[in-house]
């Protein structure tokens, strides 16, 4: 029977030496795949330095108060945005982005036909790349929402943010994605 990751942290708080080893190995792809969306090619720093943050706070963390994986990604995003800072490669102007006025069209049908979909595989490749371009804000939230399939609530406690404003973020980080989208298809029509 798998254990819980709450098991695993009690565990490893009364010795089991193998029980940290497989939070790491269970919740790494994830903290990765943040990491890797956020910062690029030098994500493995990132993983290392939120691992070591977990190693070291563990028996600060307390169950009652989030899921284990919504602490986890808590730190990996303070993690990424230390990080980010140090690197000045961040722009906290980012962060304040929350009151322009984005033109949202309305959307007609909320599941796309098959060639539809063969269609917009396509744009698949494209979106690594839009994502990018996006406030870190934004992009923050579509990745803990798509990429770490988390609930709006969820990302609130990651973000310690209220619940509609990662709602709002989402809603207008969608919409970015969708203009930039549309960009590149009447670029490349």
């Amino acid at each position: 029977m798998m254990r819980t990751d709450e098991e695993l942290v009690a565990g490893h708080l009364t010795g089991d030496e193998n029980a940290f080893a497989l939070l790491v190995q269970r919740h790494l792809k994830s903290v990765y795949s943040f990491a890797a969306r956020s910062v690029g090619d030098e994500a493995e720093d990132v993983v290392q330095d939120t691992f070591l943050k977990v190693w070291k706070n563990l028996k600060k963390y307390d169950p009652r108060n989030a899921k284990f994986k919504t602490w986890l990604m808590h730190i990996t995003r303070n993690t990424t945005i230390d990080y980010l800072r140090k690197k000045k490669s961040f722009v906290f102007s980012d962060f304040e982005n929350l009151n322009d006025n984005v033109h949202i069209s309305n959307v007609q049908d909320p599941e796309d036909l098959p060639d539809e979909i063969v269609a917009r595989a396509h744009d698949a490749q494209n979106v690594e790349a839009i994502l990018k371009k996006l406030a870190f804000n934004y992009r923050e939230v579509l990745l803990l929402r798509y990429m770490n399939h988390m609930t709006f609530e969820e990302i609130s406690k990651i973000l310690d943010e209220p619940v509609n404003t990662v709602r709002s973020r989402h809603h207008r980080g969608l919409a970015k994605l969708r203009q930039y989208l549309d960009d590149m298809h009447q670029n490349s029509a």
